[in-house]
């Protein structure tokens, strides 16, 4: 989709740019951008949002840095407990899975796994 929107983008670039009425439209458009950048009011109003700005700055990168530690600390603090991704219980997740039984020397000569009394004795 972003693909598309950038080609379409492009294309309409290219056709404003490339004909001649497309030039004249871009030349009247720039013209009026211009103009409207270069208003008092408008210049007023970049200024105010540019004071503004540098004023809280320094409160944001404040605010920003106590957040980012916060949640570095969280981080590290949830990190000991790793979170069990099979729906498992947090428990259930620390405690290993059981080792595959090794066969005994009857199963593994035989391949038929031994009776109560050859396992006895």
């Amino acid at each position: 989709m972003q693909k598309l929107l950038t080609f379409a983008a492009g294309a309409a670039v290219g056709f404003v740019l490339g004909t001649r009425s497309g030039r004249q439209t871009y030349e009247k458009m720039r013209h009026q951008s211009l103009e409207l950048w270069h208003n008092p009011t408008v210049q007023e109003k970049v200024s105010g949002a540019t004071e503004t700005v540098k004023d809280k700055a320094p409160q944001v990168q404040h605010k920003v840095g106590e957040l980012a530690k916060k949640a570095t600390h969280h981080h590290t603090d949830s990190s000991t407990a790793t979170a069990p991704t099979n729906g498992a219980s947090l428990g259930d997740a620390a405690t290993p899975a059981p080792a595959a039984p090794t066969p005994t020397d009857a199963q593994t000569t035989t391949g038929v796994p031994p009776t109560r009394s050859e396992s006895a004795g």
